[in-house]
């Protein structure tokens, strides 16, 4: 049978791993930003654009990706307190 004590250990490790994840979307969503301004920057002297459809598909999506992780680490760390 498991504890509450192991579960609430289960659950930060899940915590810590979402906030790694945060960190991780967050620092590629700056590498997709400087990505898309050089594409952007670059294409002006190209006779058509270099920027794929899909980097701007994705730093639209960057946001919603982010706010889900800090929705879903803030519900689990209620739950462990809660527990």
């Amino acid at each position: 049978m498991t504890s509450i004590a192991e579960v609430q250990v289960a659950l930060e490790q899940v915590c810590e791993q979402l906030r790694e994840s945060y960190r991780t979307a967050r620092g590629a969503q700056q590498d997709l930003d400087e990505a898309v301004a050089l594409l952007s920057e670059v294409s002006e002297t190209h006779h058509e654009s270099l920027l794929p459809p899909e980097f701007a598909r994705a730093k639209e999506r960057f946001p919603d990706v982010l706010e889900l992780i800090v929705t879903t680490l803030e519900r689990i760390q209620r739950l462990s307190a809660e527990l």
